[in-house]
Formats: C-alpha cells, structure tokens, sequence
C-alpha cells in the first residue's frame, strides 16, 4: 500500500469511529453522543492536517544528493504566533463546549416522574421506587428494573462499603456511588428497549458479576407493573 493511500485509510478510519460509539438512549446520553462526535470530528481535522504537513515537508526539503544546505531561519514571529493561538483556541472551544454538556448531564428534574433511590454493596444493588417497589440484583440473580419512557426520572445512589460506579452504557453517562454521600443522575428515557448495567468500578471480588438490566417501557405498562409488584404479582425481588 501506499503512503498515500494509508493515509486515506487512516483518515477514513478516524471518520467512522465516531459511528462506534453506542447510540444513547436518553436525551442526556444524546448531549454526551453529540459531544463525542464533535471531538472526533476536530480530532480527524488535526490529523489530516499534521499529517498532510509532515508529509508534504518530507517531499518538499528531502536531502536530493549534492544540494546546499538551505536558508536558515531563526525565527518567525507569525507563524509562532499562529500555531500556538490555533491550538489555544481549539482548547477553549472544546472546554466551553464540554462544560455546557456537562450542564445538561448534570440538570436536575425540579419534580421527577419516578425517583430511584440506588443502594450499592457488596456486590449486587439494591433499587427502592418512591411507589415503594424494591428490586434487589445479586451476583446469581441479576434484577431487571423498569422505568417509564418519556418522563424525568431520578436515581439517588449511596454505597453501603466501598465505592462502586452506576453505569448503563445506553446512556453514555455514569456517575460514582460513594459512602457517606448521595450522588444523583437525571435520565429521560426516550427509547423503549432493554439495556444493560453494571458497576464501572473495581469494587472487589464479585465486582464483574455486578450486573443489572433496565427496561424501558410506556408510562401504562410501567404503572402496570408498579401495581403488579405491589400486588406481590411479579414476586417481591422485581425478576418476575
């Protein structure tokens, strides 16, 4: 292959990787997805161009056989000048624009749908509804929690030992869950379906066994089955 076509290929290749990313099925997720594909799409704009550079440079000033050395020179005040305000503002850029995502990934609902409060131990997580449905998922038995699409919803999370991580990777987002503190994420579900959870954060052991799933169904199938789990239907631990 050539030098040519390798850089083509690898500058295809920085352009699709942006498309690997999981697509977020929440509207916070949707912010941190958009955030992702921008920085990819920067990254790949710097490449070609430090790559196109260091290419051109090397056909332009190679050693031909006999030729004097070149004219030297010892400073450039524009050019030094240039190429240290385009990476400064590209800097800026991205830091203004991560701190407005993280904004948005960090609102908070002022009167939640549903509030979860998330209890993390040892190794399994323990899921309180404000209904007053628990769902309790072990290393053996991971649980399945439902939540209705379309309306905010709250997770409350708090450790009982040490420190775990909540993380449904569908959301592009999670957040720690630490002793002696309460930490809170904000989700609107926008697209039924069943994804997967777990803790992000070595926590011993079982801590690759601590899984749970999340189902995100219509707000009258999961006010059904709210009514169900009261009703000791679906069996107490939520698994159904």
């Amino acid at each position: 292959m050539t030098p040519a076509r390798r850089v083509a290929a690898a500058v295809l290749l920085v352009a699709l990787l942006p498309a690997c990313a999981p697509e977020a099925v929440a509207e916070q997720g949707d912010a941190t997805g958009a955030l992702y594909r921008f920085f990819m799409i920067v990254a790949a704009v710097i490449f070609v161009a430090v790559a196109g550079l260091i290419g051109w440079s090397i056909v332009r000033y190679r050693d031909r056989g006999g030729s004097e050395e070149p004219p030297q020179v010892h400073t450039n005040l524009g050019l030094e000048i240039t190429w240290f305000a385009i990476p400064t503002v590209i800097v800026v850029v991205l830091f203004f624009l991560s701190i407005d995502r993280l904004d948005t990934v960090n609102e908070e609902a002022p009167d939640p749908g549903v509030t979860v409060s998330v209890e993390g131990f040892q190794w399994g997580w323990l899921f309180t509804y404000d209904s007053g449905v628990t769902v309790q998922s072990l290393p053996d038995e991971p649980a399945e929690i439902v939540l209705p699409v379309g309306e905010p919803v709250a997770f409350m999370l708090e450790s009982t030992d040490v420190i775990h991580s909540f993380y449904i990777p569908r959301l592009l987002m999670k957040r720690d869950v630490i002793p002696g503190r309460t930490n809170r994420i904000d989700v609107v579900l926008d697209e039924p379906g069943t994804y997967d959870g777990k803790c992000a954060e070595f926590c011993g052991l079982l801590h690759d066994r601590m899984d749970f799933s999340l189902s995100a169904v219509p707000g009258d199938e999961f006010e059904e089955w709210v009514d169900g789990q009261l009703d000791g239907s679906e069996g107490a631990d939520g698994n159904g």
